[in-house]
Formats: C-alpha cells, sequence, structure tokens
C-alpha cells in the first residue's frame, strides 16, 4: 500500500489524460508519474530514507504535488506546512518534526531559519530565484524516470500535518497510508468521484481538506485537478467556465463571497 500507487495506476490507464490543469499549462498522468519517479529517485540519492520527514513549505504549485508524492513513494513522511508562516512557526514546526530537507520557493526562502534549524541539511527550491541553493529541475533532470512506489504497511506514517495552534504549540498528527488511502476511498466513493471528472482546487494543499478530499481523491478516481494558487473569485469562475469543471469544493467563508458577487450585465 502507498498513497502515491494512485498516480501510478493512472499513468498506466490514462497515461495522456491531464492530471493537473495550472496556469494554462496541463501535466499528463504519464508525466506527472515520471516526474515523482525522478525526485524519488533524486531524493534516494541524496540520502533522504524511508521514515525520515520532509518538509513541503510550498503554496497551490504543480510541484507540491510532485514533492509530496515523490516523498510518500519512497516511505518518507511528507510534512505539509502553512505557506503563510514565518519564520517562528517555522522553526517550531521543523525541529518538532525532525525535517532533514524542505521543499520551498525562492519567495518563501528568506523565512526560513536555517541557523535554528541544526537538523535541517537541505533546501531544495521549486520556483523563483533559488539564491544559490540547489533548484527542483535538477534533481528532476538527473534522477531516473523509473521505479515503483515502496510497498507500505496500512500503519505506517505517510504524512504529518500540524494543527493551527490556537490554543498553544501545533501538534503534529500522523496520518497512515491507510489513514489517507481509507479516507479518499470514502470520498470517491460517497461523493461519486469519476475519471472524467475535473475538480478544481483553490483551497490550500497543506490543509487536509485541500490534499485528501480533492487532490488524493482525485488521483484515485484518475480524474483532472484543475488547481489554482488561491481562490480569486473572477479568475475561478473563468475557470470553471474554460476549464470544463464538474465539481466544486470551498468553505463557508468562500460561498458567501460568490453570493455578495454582482452579477455581469444584471444576471444570467
Amino acid at each position: 500500500m502507498n498513497i502515491s500507487q494512485n498516480v501510478e495506476r493512472a499513468a498506466k490507464f490514462f497515461p495522456e489524460k491531464s492530471a493537473i490543469v495550472f496556469e494554462g499549462t496541463r501535466i499528463s498522468y504519464g508525466d506527472l508519474n515520471t516526474r515523482v519517479n525522478r525526485l524519488a529517485n533524486g531524493l534516494k540519492a541524496n540520502k533522504v530514507e524511508r521514515g525520515a520527514c520532509v518538509a513541503l513549505y510550498l503554496p497551490n504549485i504543480p510541484e507540491f504535488v510532485i514533492c509530496y508524492l515523490a516523498a510518500v513513494r519512497i516511505g518518507a513522511i511528507a510534512v505539509s506546512i502553512n505557506s503563510m508562516y514565518k519564520s517562528e512557526e517555522l522553526k517550531y514546526i521543523i525541529n518538532d518534526s525532525g525535517c532533514v530537507l524542505i521543499f520551498t520557493t525562492g519567495d518563501l526562502l528568506p523565512n526560513i531559519p536555517l541557523d535554528e534549524c541544526p537538523g535541517l541539511k537541505q533546501v531544495l527550491v521549486c520556483e523563483g530565484d533559488p539564491q544559490n541553493n540547489p533548484v527542483l529541475d535538477d534533481w528532476l533532470k538527473k534522477g531516473s524516470s523509473q521505479g515503483a512506489s515502496l510497498d507500505m504497511a496500512s500503519t505506517d506514517p505517510a504524512v504529518l500535518l500540524y494543527t493551527s495552534g490556537t490554543t498553544g504549540f501545533p501538534k503534529g498528527a500522523t496520518l497512515s497510508h491507510g489513514n489517507v488511502v481509507s479516507n479518499a476511498w470514502s470520498t470517491v466513493h460517497h461523493a461519486g468521484f469519476t475519471h472524467t471528472d475535473r475538480m478544481i482546487l483553490f483551497l490550500p494543499i497543506f490543509h487536509v481538506f485541500g490534499q485528501n478530499f480533492i487532490m488524493n481523491a482525485t488521483f484515485m478516481a484518475c480524474g483532472t485537478l484543475v488547481l489554482h494558487r488561491r481562490f480569486v473569485p473572477d479568475r475561478v469562475i473563468d475557470s470553471i467556465h474554460r476549464d470544463r469543471v464538474s465539481m466544486f469544493f470551498a468553505v463557508p467563508t468562500i460561498y458567501i463571497a460568490l453570493l455578495n458577487m454582482p452579477l455581469p450585465n444584471g444576471g444570467f
């Protein structure tokens, strides 16, 4: 069992199908699986071992998906970090979880307190100015495209999600491969996801709603993920039409914002 097997299966049966649509570009399932394999092999070549914690300090970009899947594919633990967190919050989570590597962007690099995180050995920049740090594309070019997900027990840890810390320090909640696979399957079954569906995702992927209910369940169903960096009403509405979105998920504040928007030309 491994969460990453959802994409392996989709790449086998629907290699040319769009797995991700993002800012006018598409990534097929075949291409996504290849990139995940390349990064998984890059992680192993750089001594990231099974059970090691890997931080994902990233916004909603395709690289989040690639890094997440590559980490769990080799049996590492993906630690999702709120991309709005600053240095003090980052320091606590990185040290508390014992992350050995962090995926990030050039814009977020200044927030990472490297001198105060002794266990953090490597920084890999996925977008923007790397500021003399290694970049994801180099690892993807060097890594082999061949590989398979490590077979994990259902109880093996896969993901570490931290609470918001509103009543104290954030607490890490460990989700096993069995937890996530079961969660995704329940979503696919009860919400009726199919391979023809196109799910819009503007909710943060570092949060369990976006990560499990939408992202992982979409890949389990072999559907298409229409990814947005954030919720921008006009862009999301345009995307629903342009990208033929079939399912829409949000939180109450977003539905309220949409209901309060003025209709074009006085209505439809």
